[in-house]
This record gives structure tokens, C-alpha cells and sequence, in this order.
């Protein structure tokens, strides 16, 4: 019987417009009530993730920054932790400083986002109130950043060309954007396999009793890595090819669906939840 349920966000929960899909969130917040584990997993941030957390009313357990980091909102006690080592964090502020270049902290729940400048443009767009501005941060960073990102055009072309796409203790992924590129910088092959098999592990629950669901690249090794995998039937084909239950294409609610198949087949173990799958499919 599953006991915990791994969920992407993009293209799985949320929608192209960042909503919860609703009866997606219906069906997540019914598993959560019978004591099934929901776990977030997400190539996005930590706050992010939190935040969509608190908009289906759960708590618990997150997967964030690819994998690099794992926590329970409810204690904020961490279990998973990559980061780019400290030295070589450092040395990428530097950079920045000598550059004149913005670069954005991920240092982990319940601690600030922190920056090395701002101008008004980057004020207005990036920051949130609990973001900090710390002079000289070089020097005051103390724990491993999780991830560490730099946007612009010539700023992306200067990193690439002074770091390369990746070292022995980092990698860069660079996203476009219109008008503009962002960097990540992360430790290298960090994975949300590697985040959920530690949770499973602390918790003491076996693959075979954890449903995954996702749709694209980030989501492959997660979903052979589960005894359950449900693929969206939008997302990358290299998805569809480990998973168990691939859901039809263009459907609004993958993860309804994908629910709703594992306990037609038996794996969901409460009456009570499938009752509300069946309200949830007939309203």
C-alpha cells in the first residue's frame, strides 16, 4: 500500500499559470487527512515550494531545489543538504562584486534569500520582504548555499565564459527568458531521487510503498526510483518510458487522474479517500 506520495509541481500540480490545479489539490489534501505523507518535489526553491504547501493547507515534508535539500515545514528540521561548498560559494560572490554583478543566495528554510547589491530594476522585480541585502557577503556567508542564480545577458555570457558550465563541486543550468537569461548554479547532479530515497530512509518506508508523480526530465530518476510512478501525459517522453501510468494528454488534472488510477488498482488503502475521489470525478 502506498504510504507516501511524491508530487512534481510545473506541469503536474500546477498549471501553465502557477495555479493548483483544484481537484488536484482536493485529492492531495484527502490522502494528507488519512495519514498518507505528501511530499512536494521540486526543481524550484524552497520558498516556493513552501508557499504552494501552505496553499493546499499541508505540512510536512519538501523536496526543493532539485533535490538538493529536504525539510519538514511543520518542525523545519532539515534531513537532505547538497550545497555548493562554501569556498567555492565565496569565490562566486567575488565575482559577482568585482563585476558589479546581482547574485541571489538560496541558504535554506526559516533564513533569508540574501543578495550582494541591488539595483531599482532587481529591487522591483526580485526582491520580497524577507529577502536581505548584505554588504560584504563574501565573507559572511556561514553554511553552504543551496542554489545560487544570476540573471542578465552579458552578466550569464560573463559567468560561462570566466567558470564554464561546470566544475568538480558545481554545475550551471542556464534558463532563457524574454529579454534576459538566468544561471543557476547548483552542486553537481543533485536529484530529486536522491532527496526522496533519504526521506524514505528516515522514515523508514520501502520505494515499493511510495506513488511518484511528474512530467518532466528533473522527474526521471524519481519516478524508476518508486514502486509507483504516474508520468503526465504532456510532459517529457523520457518520463512516459519509467512510468507505470502515464495520464491521457491534455487532461486538467493529471494528478487527480494519476490518483485515481493507483487506488483503482488497489494501492490507496482508505474507503475515505476514495470516496473523495469519486465525489471529486462525479462533480
Amino acid at each position: 500500500m502506498i504510504r507516501l506520495v511524491s508530487c512534481d509541481l510545473d506541469g503536474t500540480l500546477l498549471d501553465s499559470r502557477a495555479h493548483i490545479r483544484p481537484r488536484s489539490g482536493d485529492v492531495l489534501r484527502a490522502l494528507g487527512a488519512q495519514g498518507i505523507i505528501v511530499a512536494l518535489a521540486t526543481g524550484r526553491s524552497w520558498r516556493t515550494a513552501y508557499r504552494v504547501q501552505k496553499r493546499l493547507g499541508l505540512s510536512g515534508p519538501i523536496i526543493a531545489h532539485n533535490g538538493a535539500y529536504g525539510f519538514f515545514s511543520d518542525t523545519g528540521r532539515e534531513w537532505h543538504r547538497r550545497g555548493i561548498p562554501l569556498s567555492r560559494a565565496q569565490e562566486f560572490v567575488r565575482w559577482a562584486d568585482r563585476q558589479r554583478v546581482m547574485i541571489r543566495c538560496y541558504l535554506g528554510f526559516r533564513q533569508p534569500v540574501v543578495y550582494n547589491r541591488f539595483d531599482l530594476a532587481h529591487q522591483l522585480v526580485w526582491m520580497k520582504p524577507e529577502d536581505r541585502l548584505v554588504p560584504h557577503l563574501a565573507e559572511r556567508l556561514t553554511v553552504e548555499p543551496l542554489e545560487i542564480f544570476v540573471s542578465g545577458l552579458r552578466e550569464v555570457d560573463a559567468l560561462v565564459q570566466d567558470f564554464g558550465l561546470s566544475g568538480s563541486d558545481y554545475e550551471l543550468t542556464i534558463f532563457p527568458h524574454p529579454g534576459y537569461r538566468e544561471v543557476n548554479i547548483c552542486a553537481p547532479g543533485v536529484d530529486k531521487k536522491e532527496g526522496l530515497e533519504s526521506l524514505c530512509q528516515l522514515l523508514q518506508i520501502s520505494p515499493s510503498d511510495v506513488l511518484a508523480l511528474g512530467d518532466g526530465l528533473n522527474d526521471v530518476e524519481m519516478l524508476r526510483w518508486a514502486g509507483v510512478s504516474v508520468a503526465v501525459g504532456d510532459g517529457a517522453r523520457a518520463a512516459h518510458q519509467v512510468a507505470d501510468y502515464i495520464t491521457p494528454p491534455g487532461h486538467p488534472d493529471p494528478v487527480h487522474d494519476g490518483i485515481f488510477w493507483a487506488w483503482a488498482k488497489g494501492l490507496l488503502p482508505t474507503l475515505d479517500v476514495a470516496q473523495a475521489f469519486l465525489g471529486q470525478a462525479s462533480s
